[in-house]
């Protein structure tokens, strides 16, 4: 009797333990389906916010070539009505060289009739060289007109000397005394950008002075933080505190009637932020106005703090 009773004791223990084993077994097998479970709907959650986000990705994408796409029309629209206020000063530009080809070319048939040679000679040197300049005034032209990249590298000298020409008749019948205090560098911009920037600056600096008796321009630049700095500034009447706060706004011009199309600034600190820099504006107390155009360098190997 013993004997069945240990071995009955012994029986309902092993079932306890096989019971407790398989409870084990199932409530492991449970969480493990459940753990299953959610990472098949974690995944799901992770797919679907993948897609969501590549589907953000793609109209961001999208929009930033839209937006990119209407920056460069407007770009070029600037830069057509830039050359629409200068149509005037371009014509007169390319009817003095004109006039003289007219004069001199019918001299010089005369003078060849009569054996005149040498005076004849003298004149169609004088004939070519006023058909380079108005090759050099048409190529500004074309080169200003052309669509830029975002990316590219532009001397600035040369971009001055470009926005000179292009502003050439208005630069002197101003009578303008332009101060070049800038040493060279090699900026990080589009070279026709960097060009367009300068025309509307100088342009809207002579705008400025247009009835002073003794305009002045001063150009000048420095590194400052790792860029370059160029600080254009002109001796005019200023702007007052409430246009201040309008300056870069789309469409607002100080300029009388329909002289300005309030977009020159924009397109201009449009164009330098695109090319990772920037442009604002600082109002000296002796009056006048200076715009700063900060944009990137590469300097020079020899010299890392140099922009030349």
């Amino acid at each position: 009797y013993t004997l069945v009773t240990f071995l009955l004791i012994a029986w309902n223990e092993r079932r306890k333990v096989i019971s407790t084993r398989l409870a084990a077994r199932e409530a492991l097998q449970a969480a493990n389906n459940e753990l299953e479970r959610k990472i098949a709907e974690r995944t799901e959650h992770l797919r679907a916010s993948n897609e969501r986000l590549k589907a953000q990705i793609r109209e961001r994408r999208q929009a930033e070539d839209t937006l990119r796409r209407a920056q460069d029309e407007l770009v070029q629209a600037g830069k057509l009505a830039a050359i629409g206020q200068m149509s005037t000063s371009i014509a007169h530009e390319l009817n003095q060289p004109l006039a003289a080809l007219r004069t001199l070319s019918g001299n010089t048939v005369r003078f060849l009739e009569r054996g005149a040679l040498d005076t004849a000679s003298t004149n169609l040197r004088t004939i070519n060289d006023l058909v380079d300049r108005m090759a050099r005034i048409t190529a500004s032209l074309r080169a200003f007109a052309r669509r830029g990249d975002d990316q590219g590298q532009a001397q600035l000298s040369k971009a001055v000397d470009a926005a000179a020409q292009l502003l050439g008749v208005r630069l002197e019948q101003s009578g303008l005394i332009v101060h070049r205090d800038f040493v060279d560098a090699t900026l990080t911009i589009d070279q026709t950008r960097l060009e367009q920037i300068l025309v509307n600056l100088i342009g809207n600096a002579l705008d400025a002075m247009f009835d002073l008796p003794q305009p002045e321009l001063w150009l000048t630049g420095s590194v400052v933080d790792g860029r370059y700095r160029l600080r254009v500034r002109d001796n005019g009447h200023g702007v007052d505190a409430e246009a201040r706060k309008h300056l870069f706004e789309p469409f607002f011009t100080t300029k009388p009637g329909e002289q300005g199309l309030g977009l020159g600034l924009t397109l201009s600190a449009s164009l330098a932020a695109a090319a990772g820099g920037s442009l604002s504006a600082e109002h000296p107390q002796d009056g006048g106005t200076t715009f700063v155009l900060s944009l990137p360098f590469i300097p020079d190997a020899r010299h890392p703090d140099s922009p030349t």
